[in-house]
């Protein structure tokens, strides 16, 4: 069976105004309930047409980000209310990293990262196990601080695959590829770094100890967030 697909560009003009747009919104261009500009003036400022530059408003629109009325333009929302996967840009704004989200973020992975290795406890089968007996053998071996970091999280990602909840196994991928574009930020708790609990998951894991998986996990990403707050004190 053959099938022609058109060549893609490798960037699309309407994401990059959706992202300029994005980012003057979150920085206080405009508040809650404030009108955007007119289509024709947005559109004549950033040089695209308006169909572009209404490719650029719906993606804001999908994050819930500003709603579009008939009539009325578009009219900025409340961020609270937005999609999760403003994270993203809101994590860094304006070249800055927000250290208050960060913990955030990693509070979440604490709390759901817990349940996540109680399931997995549940779950697993033996192709689960596989990989992460896999996983852990490159762990251990590990010395690179950036490799290090990118098998931890790596080794969670395999946790939630093995709990089988998509709800968690989604989250996980958002927040991975967060700890991906913001490796540098992790890196000094490389040295802290404790293989030996990541093991005793994933034994508790292998064994089928729920309750054992889940406090190994708090402890460990309990651990994570302590650090993360210590090394952004003294820095």
């Amino acid at each position: 069976m053959s099938i022609n697909f058109e060549p893609v560009e490798k960037v699309r003009a309407s994401e990059q105004v959706a992202e300029m747009l994005l980012n003057y919104i979150l920085k206080g261009g405009v508040n809650t309930g404030d009108k955007l500009p007119p289509e024709r003036t947005l559109a004549a400022q950033f040089n695209v047409n308006r169909t572009t530059l209404r490719e650029a408003l719906k993606k804001l629109e999908q994050m819930k980000l500003i709603a579009i009325h008939q009539g009325q333009g578009a009219i900025v929302e409340d961020f609270r209310n937005a999609s999760i996967e403003i994270l993203f840009y809101l994590l860094t704004v304006d070249g800055k990293i927000d250290l208050t989200l960060l913990e955030n973020i990693l509070e979440a992975r604490e709390l759901f990262g817990t349940d996540v290795a109680r399931l997995a406890a549940r779950r697993a089968n033996t192709n689960d196990i596989q990989q992460m007996s896999r996983l852990m053998d490159k762990l251990v071996k590990a010395t690179d601080s950036a490799q290090l970091q990118l098998l931890d999280f790596e080794f969670f990602r395999q946790l939630s695959l093995a709990s089988k909840n998509m709800v968690y196994i989604l989250l996980m991928n958002m927040l991975k590829t967060i700890h991906e574009k913001q490796l540098n930020l992790f890196l000094p708790l490389t040295s802290e770094l404790n293989t030996l609990l990541q093991l005793e998951i994933f034994e508790a894991v292998k064994n089928g100890d729920e309750n054992q998986a889940a406090e190994k996990a708090r402890k460990f990403l309990y651990t994570d967030r302590e650090l993360l707050k210590f090394f952004t004190a003294s820095s």
